[in-house]
């Protein structure tokens, strides 16, 4: 630092980042392997559930799912997939969670500079990225095999958040935003994992079962307003002035030469789940207040 006119996070950012694909390639594989075997156990030791795991009558409208001697309709590949999706939402909300409500990691190790929040490169967020790219990779191939989840609403879904999660995880983009967007947020889906669970394979009204997703109907609306409405607006509105602020300063160019896209897809798929978060809510709202009338 010569005439003390670079900032001080121009010294901590390091303007060249390696591959962080190349750095987490074995955490990648093994994070798909342990999905496809707990997917593959569950299929397996589920096969003939039917009889005391009876799904919804709308996913039996085919007859290959009868089986056993009582014909009884089995959905092993939906429990066994809401069973291993369960892995990594539950990673990535509790590490998110962690970093950036208790720990504060992600407002303690990264300068708070434009430069630390969009280029800093924070240990949790790299795993975050890694998990989501992971997930996603592995949820788009999984979801193939499975009717329900095979939509091109769905597919398209795991494309673009798992390039998302690829581009955080391989060029050190946004580590600390990616703790919240990628981490902190999957604290309502979390509850969500239940609730669907419950879709696919409804809870006898008065069961322990059904007080337990009754609960988490409940934690899921309260989390979901909480942290993908008024904080992931929030945290948007910084976001994009952050953004801004690189690109028109010519910060961008000095710390990711040559990788402006990546900057332009983030901001795209911000406003593309933004736009999703408030239409998800308003059908939440909307059978909430069916539900009370």
């Amino acid at each position: 630092m010569q005439d003390g006119s670079v900032k001080k996070s121009e010294v901590v950012i390091p303007p060249i980042v390696d591959s962080g694909l190349a750095k987490m390639k074995f955490t990648v594989i093994g994070i798909v392997f342990l999905l496809q075997i707990v997917y593959f156990c569950g299929v397996y030791l589920l096969s003939d559930s039917g009889s005391y795991l009876k799904p919804a009558d709308e996913f039996c409208n085919d007859e290959k799912y009868m089986v056993g001697e009582f014909k009884f309709c089995t959905r092993g590949d939906l429990a066994a997939f809401q069973t291993a999706a369960f892995i990594p939402i539950l990673f990535c909300g509790v590490v998110g969670f962690w970093s950036w409500q208790v720990s504060k990691s992600a407002h303690l190790k990264l300068p708070q500079t434009v430069e630390g929040r969009l280029f800093g490169r924070l240990p949790e967020a790299a795993w975050l990225g890694a998990f989501n790219f992971s997930f996603q990779l592995w949820d788009f191939f999984i979801s193939l095999s499975i009717p329900e989840h095979a939509t091109p609403i769905m597919l398209t879904h795991h494309v673009m958040a798992g390039f998302g999660g690829y581009l955080s995880m391989e060029h050190t983009y946004l580590h600390y935003y990616g703790a919240y967007f990628l981490g902190c947020s999957e604290i309502s889906s979390i509850f969500l994992c239940f609730v669907d669970f419950s879709r696919y394979f409804p809870p006898v009204e008065g069961s322990l079962y059904h007080t337990w997703i009754e609960i988490c109907k409940v934690c899921f609306a309260l989390t979901f307003f909480w942290y993908r409405v008024i904080n992931w607006t929030l945290v948007s509105i910084n976001f994009w002035s952050d953004c801004i602020n690189a690109l028109q300063g010519g910060i961008h160019e000095r710390y990711r030469p040559g990788k402006m896209y990546c900057l332009y897809y983030f901001l795209f798929i911000n406003i593309a789940l933004t736009m999703m978060q408030y239409y998800w809510f308003s059908v939440i709202v909307n059978e909430a207040m069916n539900a009370l009338a």
